[in-house]
């Protein structure tokens, strides 16, 4: 579930004790858990945070969570929406025809069923182009480039492999033997020959997003 490390979630749901134990084990896995109990604040975080995936109730403090599926929707019919509710209603199933939903999931989560929805979202997730990294910087998969900001740069081969081997891994730290083993098409990579690559690999963006860990290898850094 590592790759699920490079993402950022947002959460609308009204059941606070709910959410609060349902947000703890969320931000095992996600890069940044936003949690919204009402419709607005949901689109506050929508319009001014990178929102990857969505987790979305039905009935939000009085309101129908379709609206706020129907208003992302109009903007947005990418981002992957998972139903999350204590009913299962045919009404809102039929209603949600034509919204692109991910999955209907009902409460409560057992440890099978969240298994089952990380290893979900984890997969819808893998197949979206652009991947979020930290605060401003982005990695888009298809193009194999580098975004900071508004600067684009273009990755070579194996840049782009080294920089998806670490996203795979997010969190986990790459020895230069894995590096070996899973970039390098030569027979052997000096200390040399991946000390200036990864020099190179740096300079490609204003943003520091490799750390060393002298003696065991290399970490992505994701956002705190």
């Amino acid at each position: 579930m590592g790759i699920l490390k490079n993402y950022r979630l947002l959460l609308l749901e009204d059941n606070r004790a709910f959410a609060s134990s349902f947000i703890q084990t969320l931000e095992i896995y996600f890069a940044e858990v936003f949690h919204a109990t009402n419709i607005q604040k949901a689109l506050e975080y929508k319009d001014t945070q990178a929102i990857d995936i969505i987790i979305s109730d039905i009935k939000v403090a009085h309101e129908n969570g379709l609206d706020f599926i129907q208003q992302v929707r109009h903007y947005d019919r990418n981002v992957p929406i998972i139903i999350l509710s204590a009913h299962k209603d045919e009404a809102f199933l039929f209603s949600a025809i034509g919204l692109n939903i991910l999955s209907y999931e009902l409460k409560p989560l057992t440890v099978n069923k969240l298994q089952n929805l990380l290893t979900l979202m984890e997969k819808e997730l893998s197949s979206q182009t652009s991947i979020f990294i930290q605060e401003q910087l982005s990695y888009n998969r298809e193009k194999k480039e580098l975004i900071t900001n508004k600067d684009v740069a273009k990755l070579t081969k194996k840049e782009a492999l080294f920089l998806e081997l670490l996203l795979q891994n997010a969190g986990v730290v790459i020895s230069a033997e894995e590096i070996q083993k899973e970039i390098w098409e030569e027979k052997s990579m000096s200390e040399a020959a991946l000390k200036n690559f990864l020099f190179r690999l740096r300079k490609k963006s204003s943003v520091g997003f490799i750390k060393t860990v002298h003696g065991f290898g290399f970490t992505l850094i994701t956002t705190s």
